[in-house]
């Protein structure tokens, strides 16, 4: 479980990191429309919860059990986020 955002960027980062050695195209489209994050306000932190959706919904296929978990956990996390700012 994703505690913190410290936490949270380096799961984002290290899936970023293996779909680029992968050549995971369909994941990477997705969650770069909206990672890195450049201000981090409320709404690019929706929008990262989205593109994680995305991830989930349209790259399933390409991501290991254990990516869609870190996926799954790291939307978990940004929807908390976005629920107290």
């Amino acid at each position: 479980m994703i505690e913190n955002n410290s936490q949270f960027f380096s799961v984002l980062q290290s899936l970023v990191n293996v779909w680029c050695d992968r050549r995971c195209l369909s994941a990477l489209r997705r969650i770069l429309a909206a990672y890195p994050m450049l201000s981090g306000l409320t709404d690019e932190w929706g929008e990262l919860v989205i593109a994680l959706e995305n991830v989930r919904a349209f790259a399933r296929e390409q991501i290991t059990e254990s990516e869609l978990q870190s996926v799954n956990e790291a939307i978990v996390f940004a929807r908390r986020v976005v629920e107290r700012i």
